[in-house]
């Protein structure tokens, strides 16, 4: 991640501007006496850097918590603060590529309005889950013009790495969002997907609850997908592999096709090495076959108004717990004006974060993006409920 480390540096005054980018505030942590966070407004968008001491230097980093699409720009804004602050750097890893042009309009926000316009683009819509350097999601998108195809990540070089290939490849039907898949599926539309590719997620053998295959997915991806259309795993776990078939033979939907080493056109970084260590791959295409009526929820936006926040703030280390949701209150940071919460919640095994911007005129904005399923709304619910 984009960072430097200095013996020191100046302190400044808020808000401050140069070449583009502002500098909103600086707000401390509540708790912890060393850990400072930087808001950064660039354009129409914002993120945080976390500032620390550490001994007889100082860490100033990106705080990858508020995902930017852009590390040139956020290594940009760190030299950009170096200047304002004249900081006495040791260290920095903040060298940038000169001339960029933006990919936003290939990254798309993961709210149902932006989904709904690759509905409009075409009748036909594949996924593919974890891309990574998108070996197979960019070949398949050359290949079949006739489909768009949607890459969900939510690592941020992966993402600045394929971004920057669509443009350089002229595409047209690929986009990206930077989302847990297992909280954006909740928000697509049923039966509208044709294909799903799960190609060498993390197996996390020791936390298998950290997975992104699980009873719940598979039961969203039975509901977005049509009848005919498949989700198509590959992993070179063995356990993996058999968690995913044990856990599919409760579900009737799906006709399973099973093979060992089998071919594909394209091979990715990782399935190379697995190749060269002589590991087996594994692969399960599931075929919906059955169809099923679903009813799609739309989840309005939570209001903050209607939350007693400075109780909120008030609060040591809340945390609330409903039924299959949570939600926790993890940091809360006081700058000038008021102060900035950092807010886990959501399901327990794909948990969203936001932070809220709170203002002592009364005014909260929030600062990321919230994905209005059902279960995050039921969390966020429980904040409001509390500080009745």
């Amino acid at each position: 991640m984009p960072h430097f480390y200095a013996k020191k540096i100046d302190h400044i005054s808020y808000p401050v501007s140069k070449d583009g980018f502002l500098l909103s505030c600086v707000a401390r942590n509540i708790k912890y006496d060393n850990d400072d966070l930087i808001l950064m407004r660039y354009m129409d968008s914002y993120f945080f850097f976390m500032q620390q001491n550490r001994g007889d230097r100082v860490l100033v980093k990106y705080n990858k918590h508020l995902q930017y699409h852009s590390i040139n720009d956020i290594k940009m804004a760190l030299q950009t603060y170096m200047e304002l602050c004249n900081a006495d750097v040791l260290f920095h890893n903040l060298n940038t590529k000169k001339n960029k042009k933006s990919t936003n309009s290939y990254l798309l926000s993961p709210n149902k309005e932006s989904i709904s316009k690759l509905y409009k683009q075409s009748k036909r819509i594949s996924i593919e889950i974890g891309f990574g350097s998108g070996r197979h999601l960019l070949d398949l998108a050359q290949k079949n013009k006739d489909i768009v195809f949607l890459g969900i990540e939510i690592y941020n070089p992966a993402i600045s790495q394929v971004l920057n290939q669509i443009q350089l490849l002229n595409l047209d039907n690929l986009y990206i969002i930077n989302a847990d898949c297992r909280i954006l599926f909740n928000i697509l539309d049923s039966h509208s997907i044709d294909s799903i590719y799960l190609h060498f997620p993390v197996p996390w053998d020791k936390n298998p609850q950290k997975r992104v295959f699980s009873r719940e997915f598979l039961k969203e991806c039975e509901r977005i997908l049509k009848v005919g259309g498949f989700l198509e795993l590959r992993s070179d776990s063995k356990e993996y592999f058999d968690y995913a078939i044990d856990i599919s033979n409760d579900f009737n939907a799906f006709e399973i096709h099973t093979s060992i080493n089998s071919q594909t056109s394209i091979i990715s970084k990782y399935e190379a090495r697995w190749q060269r260590q002589n590991k087996d791959i594994y692969e399960a295409k599931f075929i919906l076959n059955n169809f099923k009526d679903f009813i799609d929820i739309v989840e309005s936006n939570f209001d903050f108004t209607s939350v007693d926040i400075h109780k909120i703030i008030n609060s040591n280390d809340l945390k609330l717990l409903g039924d299959k949701y949570f939600l926790h209150i993890k940091h809360i940071y006081k700058f000038k004006d008021g102060y900035i919460l950092f807010i886990l919640f959501g399901a327990f095994n794909a948990p969203s974060k936001i932070y809220l911007l709170v203002n002592d005129n009364g005014s909260i904005e929030v600062l990321g993006n919230i994905i209005n399923t059902q279960i995050n709304m039921q969390a966020l619910q429980l904040m409001k409920k509390w500080s009745k």
